[in-house]
């Protein structure tokens, strides 16, 4: 048995959505024709008999009529698509000197990460070329070739030309036609005999330009006993959200919850991302040390470059030492987090929303203030309390205390005084004031949260809370004659926090949050307190903090410092409904880094060719998850030789239109293939998959397993054919069709075709069609699983076949698409 021959196509190229504004050095016009396949041609400085095999195909092409089975092609307009476009830059032998802007894409995608950690080879092809291809050099010694298509054709010309269209021929159907006719990039492998590939080879494809079409062409030759694992291809967790009533980490950001934007105005998720990541992220400290954020390089961060406001021209300048008038007047601009620099000022916009929902006296927020500076709700004796503790040196605040505790309940607090721990508490007995305090700030010192009413009063009304706030758990000091009296305010709640350095922004007020990190023990006022952590709130009522400036409704803060740290974890991203498509980290814009979605649709139409010969072991998978507005239209086949084994593992996620049946064609004894497929269809997507096994030779067995799952009125199907020639007894095959609908406006069809030409053969063939139970749902979010987890649980179950073929970081990767996907969140 040889080693496992692997192909994974993860074609992630979509689901990272973003756009990259690059140049092209040369573009065909819209539309085909003889002279744009002249044009390719010529540019690419092809040998002729390349060009007449283009010419061919192109007749084939217009030959053969539009496929009027499966899903709706009629809308495809070819004489709109872009069907060459070279982007700027040679092909380059190193990753450095690959053009910026395609390499930022690219690495946004995982390479160069990816080659340095564990791949044997990497090629990414952006738009119509290979911009980048490598090889490891043992891997070169051993004789293996790992080329671009375009490269192979001129420096392998007898193995190309033996090997290129012999498994998928121009006129295999309309699109293998037009692929033949205006096919570039694409990735080239030849593993010599007996040479096994232990570390995996990696390509990536990606579309970046409107109306474009992609037609890479990939061959790949193991010879026999041969072996080859081929795989083709932010903000972390804990990131903290300003949403509509506080913040929330960015991981539990879901479709449809409320955030502020760059503007301070309410906005609603449109989709979530989420995608593994591997590399730097930078690391940024402003001023306020406990606003510190890191993200990915690329990440767009709202910011003025220091340079272009200094007041002077010395080389060491301090943070605040720029000219007011020109930051006042400077235009904020989205810059790459890769390219901000110590000094450089972020922008933190003011919230501007205001609703006075609530009816509440100054006695009211009074109470509040003191109840999350000094209070917490219990039950004593039996019964609801509100209990508030202070110092007994400060008897004005506990007087004032008490005086809101008779406005609004009609009595005085009982009274409990500890000389020993200077303590003096306020115990208030009312199940209208537990429920009260509860509600707008939760019980206890550590959850303490500002309700979303009190995040929305209007400033005026804010101010007392503050102030008592301050009076409870505030202290004041000097810190020098230029920044003149800094008040202080401590929490152990994290979000309070940063709730209340909110509320001080719409006094015209900006705060530094410093992290006091486990201490045990420290006096206040004579008092006693110990905490593990500790969120000291510094602002100045008249006087603002020195090296921070307002600018309208927005203050502009200076970066303390800035470093690259490691990171390899999942990172998370997120799209707005409305402009500016914006959400605020730790209170500082960003912009969103999602995927270009255009009016019009873009073609990928690309060709495969497998050619397993004997005794080698072939496994090709894809996951892909192509945006929203592409018709993924793909022609995939295999040639199978003697006691050879060709796995199919197909995931097709997102696109418009997806039409794609890997096919085994079995022409050795001994030979087998296995297709496993996976499609997902959510509102306006139609995944017409499936697979096809042709026997041509005895003794040779497939397998077709086909997975499908619908959602929000999407449409699966699948389509495939199991062929068995005369004179091939001994035969053994099995079709099984599974599909699972989510809803009562989803769609499943399956077409299998089984053309059977001799009675010595094993035959299986079952299919069934399901829908979620109710009883499943229940049992499962009785045990606390939301109805959306509950369903991503009962899809991941369904399709557990599929995943457990994958390598264990694209089976997570897949989890957490399904998870997004059940929420609607994948565009």
């Amino acid at each position: 048995m040889t080693d496992e021959l692997q192909f994974l196509n993860t074609g992630y190229e979509e689901k990272y959505g973003f756009k990259e504004d690059t140049p092209a050095v040369f573009s065909t016009k819209p539309g085909i024709s003889e002279d744009v396949i002249r044009q390719i041609s010529a540019k690419k400085d092809e040998p002729a008999w390349m060009l007449d095999f283009r010419l061919k195909a192109f007749k084939m092409f217009l030959a053969k009529p539009m496929p009027e089975w499966g899903a709706n092609l009629s809308v495809i307009d070819f004489d709109k698509i872009i069907y060459y476009l070279k982007p700027e830059g040679s092909k380059a032998k190193s990753w450095d000197d690959v053009p910026d802007k395609i390499k930022n894409t690219f690495e946004r995608l995982g390479i160069p990460e990816a080659e340095r950690k564990f791949l044997g080879g990497v090629g990414a092809q952006f738009e119509s070329e290979t911009v980048y291809h490598k090889l490891r050099e043992d891997l070169e010694k051993k004789g293996v070739i790992f080329l671009d298509t375009d490269t192979a054709l001129k420096t392998q010309p007898e193995l190309f030309k033996q090997w290129f269209s012999k498994v998928v021929p121009p006129g295999d159907n309309k699109f293998a036609a037009l692929n033949s006719a205006v096919w570039s990039g694409g990735t080239f492998i030849y593993i010599p005999k007996g040479v096994h590939v232990d570390i995996p080879l990696q390509a990536y494809f990606r579309i970046n330009a409107q109306n474009m079409g992609q037609f890479e062409r990939t061959l790949i030759i193991a010879d026999k006993d041969a072996s080859v694992h081929y795989i083709e291809g932010c903000l972390p967790a804990g990131e903290l959200i300003a949403g509509e009533s506080g913040f929330m980490p960015i991981e539990d950001v879901q479709k449809n919850n409320v955030v502020i934007n760059s503007a301070g105005e309410k906005t609603s998720v449109k989709k979530t991302m989420i995608r593994p990541y591997n590399g730097d992220l930078v690391h940024i400290t402003p001023v306020s040390v406990g606003n510190q954020f890191s993200l990915t390089p690329e990440h767009p961060v709202l910011a003025v470059k220091r340079e272009t406001v200094i007041a002077g021209i010395r080389k060491n300048r301090k943070l605040n030492d720029v000219s007011l008038p020109k930051l006042i007047n400077a235009t904020p601009e989205f810059v790459e987090a890769g390219a901000l620099s110590k000094g450089d000022f972020l922008v933190v916009p003011i919230n501007v929303f205001e609703q006075d929902a609530i009816s509440l006296s100054a006695a009211h927020l009074k109470l509040l203030g003191y109840y999350l500076a000094e209070g917490h709700c219990g039950m004593i004796n039996g019964c609801e309390a509100v209990v508030l503790s202070f110092s007994d040196q400060e008897q004005e605040v506990v007087d004032d205390a008490k005086k809101a505790v008779q406005k609004i309940c009609g009595k005085l607090p009982s009274e409990y005084h500890n000389p020993e721990k200077h303590e003096l508490r306020l115990t208030v007995y009312s199940r209208e004031l537990f429920d009260f305090c509860k509600k707008h700030c939760r019980k206890y010192a550590d959850h303490k949260l500002l309700s979303q009413d009190l995040m929305y009063l209007p400033p005026a009304k804010q101010k007392i809370l503050l102030d008592a706030y301050y009076l409870g758990d505030g202290s004041e000091y000097s810190s020098s004659k230029r920044a003149g009296i800094v008040k202080r305010a401590l929490t152990v709640s994290r979000y309070l926090a940063y709730q209340i350095q909110q509320l001080l922004l719409r006094q015209g007020i900006f705060a530094s949050i410093n992290v006091r990190k486990a201490f045990v023990e420290m006096m206040k006022n004579g008092r006693s307190i110990s905490h593990k952590e500790a969120y000291v709130i510094y602002y100045q009522q008249q006087k603002k903090l020195f090296a921070v400036k307002r600018v309208g409704n927005s203050f502009f803060v200076p970066i303390r410092k800035i470093e690259r740290i490691t990171y390899s974890g999942n990172v998370y991203n997120f799209e707005v409904v409305r402009e500016p498509n914006t959400y605020l980290v730790k209170g500082f814009a960003v912009h969103n880094c999602t995927a270009p979605v255009y009016s019009t649709d873009s073609l990928h139409s690309a060709v495969v060719e497998l050619v397993a010969l004997p005794g080698a072991r072939i496994r090709y998978t894809t996951i892909q998850n192509w945006s929203s507005d592409v018709y993924n239209l793909v022609t995939k086949r295999a040639f199978a030789y003697e006691n050879s084994i060709v796995e199919w593992i197909d995931g097709n996620l997102g696109s418009k239109i997806t039409m794609k049946y890997p096919s085994v064609v079995l022409l050795g004894k001994g030979a087998r293939a296995d297709i496993l497929s996976v499609a997902y269809a959510g509102k306006g997507q139609h995944q017409d998959a499936g697979g096809k096994a042709i026997h041509l030779a005895p003794n040779t067995s497939s397998r077709i397993v086909s997975k499908s799952v619908c959602k929000d009125g999407g449409r699966t199907s699948y389509r495939g054919l199991l062929k068995v020639a005369k004179n091939c007894p001994g035969v053994v095959s099995s079709v099984r069709c599974d599909a699972l609908l989510l809803d009562e406006k989803s769609r499943s069809d399956t077409y299998p075709t089984m053309l059977i030409d001799e009675d010595q053969v094993t035959i299986g063939h079952e299919a069934s069609v399901g829908k979620v139970g109710v009883d499943q749902l229940h049992y499962l979010m009785s045990r606390g699983l939301s109805e959306t987890q509950a369903l991503a649980l009962i899809v991941l179950g369904f399709i557990s076949e599929f995943t457990k073929e994958l390598p264990m970081e694209y089976a997570i990767e897949l989890n957490k698409l399904i998870h997004l996907n059940m929420e609607g969140s994948i565009g």
